[in-house]
């Protein structure tokens, strides 16, 4: 039995991911294609605009085997949370041979080079992303130009934010320790593009939902998941961006500068910018706009406002994944779940 993990937000689930599944499936010779995908909460610091088990399906009809979930404690975490404890789940089920993911590079060597380096990084490193901090800049700014200095004008490649997570993922398999071996797909578009394309952003696909472009949707979309999609915005599944203002800065209000000051993500007084902007504006964006600084950037201040939502406190936050939640599978599957029960998650397979 040969298995290949991806580990994904499929918000929503679109033709560019439909050929990663199956240039992955065919590069890896993989009998099964599982995909950790992150549950009601995405790692951009946003609810998801379709519920988790509308966009497991969209995956099963289009290529994977099995969808487990990220649960809301790590996808809404920086990009090495969310990347580590995805490779953990594949990891403690003991099957996962292969772990598949885009990037703007397809050089496995140079990124396992790079993410060698963020994992022991020496005193020269440490002290040129260090003093890019003290200028102002953010952590993920910092550590690029530490990195071009590192490694030379080809870690320029390393900027996009595939390569960040590709960075995470293969740090992650080497804490672990583990066997499994990277399979990359070249990302040749970007990840926040707005236009529609052959292979279009979800970002893209998410903005002609959202103004009912139905007509680029339908072209975005994978045939058989397509009615999927369509049923779930007929009943009223989707959860607009908009949707979060209300609750989001009621939230902030309650939580007050000492209940700010314990979310994820939150420190240096930005708690104060925080909760100032919280009673000045009343939309999430206007929060995010307040807030925002070259050193703060819109992804880690949406997180921390998304886990405002959730009361999430950085103390209690658990350090590891604590079972793995199947979301769905085909029944093709079933040798996979037999195989993934005997790994060292307990496997859930109902929700009560």
């Amino acid at each position: 039995m040969r298995v290949c993990g991806v580990i994904a937000e499929y918000d929503p689930f679109h033709k560019g991911h439909e050929r990663h599944l199956s240039l992955a499936r065919e590069r890896t010779g993989a009998d099964y294609i599982l995909c950790v995908m992150s549950g009601f909460y995405t790692q951009r610091g946003m609810p998801a605009l379709l519920p988790p088990d509308v966009r497991a399906r969209m995956a099963l009809l289009c290529g994977a085997d099995a969808v487990v979930q990220l649960p809301a404690a790590f996808s809404l975490r920086e990009g090495d949370g969310f990347a580590g404890a995805g490779v953990e789940i594949l990891n403690s089920l003991g099957c996962v041979d292969f772990l598949s993911f885009g990037c703007e590079t397809e050089d496995v060597a140079f990124l396992q080079k790079a993410a060698e380096r963020l994992a022991e990084p020496d005193a020269a490193f440490e002290n040129t992303r260090k003093e890019a901090m003290q200028q102002g800049l953010s952590y993920a700014a910092a550590q690029g130009i530490a990195l071009k200095n590192a490694l030379g004008n080809d870690a320029e490649t390393l900027k996009g934010p595939n390569a960040a997570l590709a960075l995470g993922y293969l740090k992650a398999v080497k804490k672990l320790k583990s066997d499994i071996e990277p399979c990359v797909v070249l990302r040749s578009h970007d990840y926040h593009a707005g236009e529609i394309e052959e292979y279009p952003s979800a970002t893209a696909v998410r903005q002609a939902i959202l103004r009912g472009d139905w007509k680029s949707v339908e072209e975005s979309i994978p045939k058989p998941a397509l009615p999927i999609l369509m049923n779930a915005v007929s009943e009223g599944r989707l959860c607009r961006p908009e949707s979060v203002d209300i609750p989001l800065r009621l939230a902030l209000l309650q939580l007050g500068e000492e209940g700010i000051r314990k979310l994820p993500g939150v420190d240096e007084g930005l708690e104060c910018r925080i909760l100032q902007a919280a009673r000045e504006e009343t939309t999430r964006l206007g929060i995010l706009q307040r807030v925002k600084t070259r050193r703060y950037t819109l992804g880690r201040i949406s997180r921390a406002l998304c886990a405002a939502l959730l009361h999430m406190e950085k103390d209690s936050l658990p350090e590891h994944p604590e079972c793995v939640q199947v979301l769905g599978f085909r029944e093709k599957a079933r040798p996979l779940m037999k195989k993934m029960q005997q790994g060292d998650l307990p496997v859930v397979m109902k929700k009560a």
